[in-house]
């Protein structure tokens, strides 16, 4: 809990009672600590004896130096051809802006600016594991950090705390996916108390967020020499534009926008086999809709998402519309739905009125709209 104290004019942040609500001046999480770390050193562990803002910012300019310019390469190498989309320094950036848009929009969501360093830190460890591969990159974070001499300059709790954080935003802990529940609810790090579920929470549904088109590898999708085992995930990347989620609302948009219709009609490659598109999108709409009712199980009652909404645009090769296709994922009845994109959304079970909205039903659909403007 921050004591509320008066604040300048530039400073963006509204009282309630004793409490100081979190909102971010410049919508960015490094200028939030940077500006309330001139105000007031004492928000910060030992008086403010380490500058935070500017070590903070130093460490991450050595990042994107030395580490995050290798770390898409580094995954495909050690994966042997791998499938990742990337994982530069961009997609961090991205998840960044997205975290800090999650605080800024939350209502009354009460971080301290301590928490938000450890959250920034989070958000530049989560992803560096995968330069030494993909499969348990979470677990790798420390190793990377010495493979590339990126120590960060800050007490060994702090970072043990922030990398912690960082480890549970994928992967499993003994067999099961519920990683944030092996971290304390409240935790004391250097005579400060966080909140490691809440901060891990907050990163983790921001990296679901951060996927766009500048994941995907535009240069071998156009040349045609994307490898095949990584097509569909760089085809997704390329078409969904728009990820936007709403706080007041419970609900979280993905907009796709595909305008070679031919993607629909054919298989596409993904790691050893084959999967439609209309399917793959399915499949990444349930994860997305798992994934925010899962974090938000941790951001209560702060932040929570009921509603994924989804709506996929095809057009044709001279961007006139061919089909589109709108559908929202919600529970319904009693809580032991089967994970099923047709039962948690019956619209999809008698898509128009007909059967159900399969990538066979849809490769029809595409192709008598074709015919109907030839």
């Amino acid at each position: 809990m921050t004591v509320g104290v008066s604040r300048s004019p530039a400073y963006n942040a509204v009282t309630r009672g004793d409490i100081v609500l979190m909102k971010l001046a410049g919508d960015d999480i490094l200028q939030e600590i940077a500006e309330e770390f001139a105000r007031k050193k004492n928000a910060f562990p030992r008086g403010g004896a380490l500058d935070y803002p500017t070590v903070i910012a130093g460490w991450i300019g050595q990042l994107e130096a030395n580490a995050l310019p290798y770390i898409t390469t580094g995954a495909i190498a050690a994966d042997g051809g791998g499938h990742l989309t990337m994982h530069d320094k961009e997609h961090v950036s991205r998840v960044r802006q997205v975290a800090a848009d999650l605080i800024e929009r939350s209502e009354n969501i009460d971080l301290t600016h301590f928490e938000l360093a450890l959250l920034l830190i989070g958000v530049y460890l989560h992803d560096i594991g995968n330069v030494l591969g993909r499969g348990g990159h979470e677990r790798q974070i420390h190793r990377a950090l010495q493979a590339v001499g990126a120590a960060l300059p800050v007490d060994q709790v702090e970072y043990a705390a922030a990398k912690q954080i960082a480890g549970v935003h994928g992967g499993t802990a003994a067999g099961s996916k519920d990683t944030i529940s092996t971290l304390p609810e409240r935790q004391a790090v250097s005579g400060q108390h966080i909140r490691p579920r809440l901060l891990a929470a907050i990163l983790r549904l921001a990296d679901e967020l951060a996927d766009d088109p500048a994941r995907a590898n535009r240069v071998q999708m156009a040349a045609g020499s994307l490898p095949e085992a990584s097509e569909v995930f760089h085809v997704v990347a390329a078409g969904l534009h728009s990820q936007m989620h709403d706080a007041s609302t419970r609900e979280i948009t993905l907009n796709y926008g595909f305008n070679d219709p031919s993607v629909f009609k054919r298989k596409l490659g993904k790691t050893g086999g084959q999967v439609h598109l209309l399917d793959e999108i399915f499949d990444r709409s349930m994860k997305t809709f798992n994934e925010a009712r899962y974090c938000s199980r941790f951001m209560r009652p702060f932040m929570e998402f009921e509603r994924i909404k989804v709506d996929i645009m095809i057009f044709d090769d001279q961007l006139m519309p061919l089909h589109n296709i709108v559908y929202t994922i919600a529970e319904h009845g009693y809580a032991d739905q089967p994970p099923s994109i047709y039962k948690m959304v019956p619209e999809l079970a008698a898509y128009q009125g007909n059967g159900k909205l399969t990538a066979a039903y849809l490769k029809q659909l595409i192709l008598k709209a074709e015919g109907d403007r030839s």
